[in-house]
């Protein structure tokens, strides 16, 4: 048994502790009467001293006691586990674009299905799934994935079984690509208070296309050191990141199948047009993420865009080269920024590292990330139940039965009163 306002039994101790005390220091005073023989004492004033600590009318005292109990009881909300040691699972599975093969989705949560598991789909949206039958009729969503929309609606679920178990157990199944982690996951995930079981599924698209980065900086450059976090640099690779001068020799190298990435560490290594007023600006975003900071624009870029400034001008274009394609993305950062480490740059930066047109290709969230989202030596238990009760929103069905036993109680006290004020 738990109490959902536990606070209220210690006003009702405080209570009590007050009523005994009022019964210790009550007086009565006895009914004035003329003695018969009053008038042969002599007319003197009579001095009498007298002290006396005593406990008077016990039942009234308690039965005020147990109404302040009982009402504090009620008010305190009393809730009983249905079942003592019960563990709950809710299993949160990926329905979105990210997934490779839906078949394996559903295998996987068939393997770990029980009866009174609740599922959740997630896509950039969650549902709650009415059981495992359903999982037949569940297709894939052309829509990116949302590990926040899916940890959101397991903690709503979780908030349901809260009463029906000790502990709860999270389990999510999902190719957990860096598209489906935003700037709020970690947040959220923080609201769970125990370790999510992770079962990783088969990604979408094309994960053994590497990336190569050529830069005159090397690991000190702060775009290597954002993609190195994403795990994408390769000594070879379909897809090449050039931080300095676009040469002869990249053009011809996209123009066969290829992406030639141009991101220019600053404007002694990009020869485009000059905006006509250089200015900052507070954010950027591409269809895989949105970057929040104080970002200079220095060019004016033509193309077809695949990320936007805040205000809709583009910020990063691609055209074609023969078989592949050259983008120019005009995003300068601060060398002393840490804006490239954190998870809105992986995210951001995903789309402009995919196929050109609309061949997109899925990364991997890194190690790193995924340990932090299973808990990770912060988390090494299951969620316990008290932890996620929506104490404000949750009743107690004994409230209404001790409301009626304190106000009971309360009746009871009034009568004990009338009978000790009538004349014996």
């Amino acid at each position: 048994m738990s109490w959902l306002l536990p606070s209220a039994l210690a006003v009702a101790g405080l209570a009590s502790l007050a009523a005994i005390a009022l019964h210790f220091i009550a007086r009565s005073r006895p009914l004035a009467e003329s003695l018969p023989t009053a008038r042969f004492v002599p007319r003197r004033p009579v001095r009498a001293r007298a002290r006396s600590i005593a406990l008077s009318d016990v039942p009234l005292l308690l039965v005020r006691i147990a109404a302040v109990f009982a009402l504090g009881a009620a008010v305190a909300a009393p809730v009983f586990a249905a079942a003592r040691g019960r563990v709950r699972r809710i299993i949160a599975v990926d329905r979105s674009r990210d997934v490779g093969d839906l078949r394996e989705a559903r295998d996987s949560v068939r393997a770990l299905f029980r009866d009174g598991d609740v599922l959740v789909a997630f896509d950039s949206v969650a549902a709650r799934l009415s059981g495992a039958a359903a999982l037949d009729s569940m297709t894939t969503v052309d829509a990116p994935g949302s590990l926040s929309a899916g940890l959101a609606a397991s903690l709503r679920a979780a908030t349901g079984l809260s009463s029906q178990a000790d502990s709860i157990e999270l389990v999510v199944v999902s190719p957990l690509s860096v598209e489906e982690i935003d700037h709020a996951t970690t947040s959220i995930r923080a609201e769970w208070p125990g370790r999510i079981r992770l079962v990783p599924l088969r990604a979408a698209a094309t994960n053994e296309r590497a990336v190569r980065v050529e830069s005159a900086e090397g690991q000190n450059d702060v775009v290597i050191a954002g993609l190195g976090l994403m795990g994408v640099p390769h000594a070879v690779g379909d897809v090449r990141v050039v931080r300095g001068r676009l040469t002869a020799t990249d053009t011809t190298w996209a123009s066969d199948g290829h992406v030639a990435v141009h991101w220019p560490a600053n404007d002694s290594v990009a020869n485009w047009q000059p905006r006509p007023t250089i200015d900052a600006i507070g954010g950027v975003t591409s269809s895989s993420g949105t970057l929040i900071g104080r970002f200079p624009r220095l060019w004016a870029l033509r193309g077809h865009a695949v990320a936007r400034w805040a205000d809709g001008e583009p910020a990063a274009v691609e055209y074609a080269v023969g078989r592949g394609c050259i983008r120019d993305v005009a995003i300068v950062f601060d060398p002393a920024s840490d804006i490239t480490l954190r998870a809105p740059f992986r995210q951001f930066a995903a789309r402009l590292l995919e196929p050109c047109g609309e061949n997109r290709r899925t990364l991997r969230a890194d190690s790193a990330l995924v340990g932090s989202i299973a808990g990770g030596s912060r988390f090494t238990r299951l969620a316990p139940a008290s932890a996620l009760r929506d104490r404000m929103s949750e009743s107690s069905a004994w409230t209404p039965w001790l409301l009626a036993l304190g106000a009971a109680l309360l009746v009871v006290e009034m009568a004990i009163r009338r009978l000790d004020r009538r004349p014996a």
